[in-house]
């Protein structure tokens, strides 16, 4: 039973990432709302003490930097993540935005999708944990959780590709 949920995580995960690879957009071509994503991003790197290019990096890994994009597996525990950075229901109720991740409402997941929001949420929880942990590991703690990566569970595809982006969008 285990390998067929698996199996479902791959397909679907592998089915958001194409359908986000063709909405997706770049940075530069980002509004919301007279608001670039580029100036939330800098916004909440300086807040949560993080590099900007790695909060692209995630964006990109996550998103391919479509606010709409909808993942309705996330990990083993099968919670839906939302947005440019995959906010799950249960991170957005660690943040505080969120009451009871298991009876979430609509105006709460519009709220998660907002790209303001999201980055912000996002860009809490990795400030958390590269505080905390090695970049190599936190990076993969954003994909598998703490406790899944503390368990085991690695993902160095994942980690590659995020590394990958930081490298690209850091200042040469």
């Amino acid at each position: 039973m285990g390998g067929i949920v698996v199996v479902v995580a791959a397909i679907l995960g592998l089915l958001v990432f194409f359908v986000t690879k063709a909405k997706g957009a770049t940075v530069e071509s980002y509004g919301t709302g007279g608001n670039s994503l580029d100036s939330i991003i800098t916004k909440n790197a300086a807040r949560y003490g993080i590099d900007s290019a790695l909060i692209k990096a995630f964006i990109k890994t996550e998103s391919n930097f479509n606010a709409d994009a909808v993942n309705p597996i996330s990990s083993d525990n099968a919670f839906t993540s939302y947005g440019l950075m995959q906010i799950t229901p249960i991170l957005a109720e660690e943040f505080g935005l969120v009451r009871d991740y298991h009876n979430i409402t609509e105006s709460e997941i519009a709220m998660i999708m907002g790209a303001e929001t999201n980055v912000q949420i996002g860009s809490w929880y990795i400030g958390q944990l590269t505080h905390k942990y090695e970049l190599d590991a936190a990076i993969q703690m954003y994909n598998v959780g703490e406790s899944g990566y503390n368990s085991g569970r690695r993902n160095t595809d994942y980690l590659t590709k995020v590394k990958r982006y930081y490298d690209e969008y850091k200042p040469h």
